[in-house]
């Protein structure tokens, strides 16, 4: 930290670089609680609480080109190591609608993937991604499509990455079309130390959100997907094919607190990295369930605290296969950013 501030500090005083470029110090912070009292074969009762932050410089380059350098720091609560630390370095083209990354991705919603397809505890757990993304965001339609490499071919492990997108299409002002796609793949070509495999998910939907009076904003979606991989991404073993059908219902009366429904129903459907409450393996791969059924009632409030200090609180009931459980979680992101020159 001593030598980023130092950095920064240098940034500052030289001021006489170029007349068209400017830099910024960016900075966000997390503090974050997720606690689930499940005690079902596919998620452990697991608590997740701490904090983490970025801080980088960000660099103009001109041409809508930017430089960003910084790092990430997160300590969670209990553990014996001081901070969890990783590079943030891009290298970013962007107008007011595209941007293209090559280094640290934007990751903020899980690139708007449906909870299938990945898990919600992703937004903590694995805040800093790196690689290749293009996100366009237009009038008409939004594409965020990525490449995350999480892991490099060694002698003792296989090389690991993701890759997909999330897309829409406004059909009208109320109805849109949605398209997902995601792929983790085991593999590399430089060592054999292990079994190649592939999981794909992917699917179609439409949503239609609209303004109901009093009842405030409500909305309606509705996704056939589709799944394709083994049931132990570290072991050779059988590709089994599956699907399921995932409605998810929502409505926030009179713009106090969203109630949102989801039901689910699934056949041999196999996302490694998805909330595993939808899909037909467990915590540990040898508990395997061919048909599963899966409901949700959450309750959620987006709230401004302060500037641009933003919270986050919800409390969901889950119903796993006939049994209830529930969980709960509690954000505070508090971002600001600082021009230097």
């Amino acid at each position: 930290m001593r030598r980023l501030l130092a950095v920064v500090a240098l940034a500052a005083a030289t001021r006489p670089v170029a007349s068209a470029q400017e830099i910024h110090w960016k900075n966000e912070f997390l503090f974050y609680l997720d606690n689930t009292e499940f005690f079902t074969p596919y998620r452990t009762g697991e608590t997740i609480l701490g904090s983490w932050f970025k801080t980088s410089l960000e660099l103009a380059t001109g041409g809508n080109t930017l430089v960003t350098a910084g790092v990430f720091g997160d300590h969670r609560s209990g553990d014996t190591r001081f901070l969890d630390v990783k590079p943030l370095l891009s290298f970013r083209w962007q107008t007011d609608r595209s941007l293209m990354v090559l280094g640290t991705l934007e990751t903020r919603d899980r690139h708007g993937y449906l909870e299938p397809l990945e898990a919600t505890t992703l937004e903590l757990t694995r805040p800093v991604e790196y690689g290749l993304q293009w996100v366009e965001d237009q009038p008409r339609f939004h594409v965020d499509a990525y490449l995350n490499w999480q892991h490099l071919d060694t002698e003792t492990s296989r090389e690991i990455f993701d890759t997909g997108f999330a897309a829409w299409w406004k059909v009208t002002e109320a109805l849109r079309l949605e398209a997902q796609l995601h792929e983790l793949h085991h593999g590399g070509q430089l060592h054999d130390v292990g079994p190649v495999n592939n999981n794909v998910v992917g699917g179609a939907g439409l949503r239609w959100t609209r303004e109901l009076g009093s009842m405030g904003p409500a909305s309606l979606a509705g996704f056939y997907l589709a799944s394709k991989g083994p049931v132990d991404m570290n072991i050779p073993g059988r590709v089994i094919a599956g699907h399921g059908y995932y409605l998810r219902a929502a409505a926030e009366p009179w713009k106090i607190l969203e109630l949102a429904f989801i039901v689910w129903r699934g056949h041999n459907f196999i996302s490694q990295e998805g909330d595993h409450n939808y899909g037909s393996i467990a915590v540990h791969p040898s508990a395997y369930r061919v048909d599963r059924s899966y409901e949700e009632l959450a309750a959620i409030k987006r709230f401004r605290l302060a500037g641009t200090v933003e919270g986050d609180a919800q409390v969901r009931l889950h119903r796993i296969d006939g049994k209830v459980e529930y969980s709960y979680r509690l954000t505070v992101r508090a971002p600001f950013d600082l021009k230097l020159h």
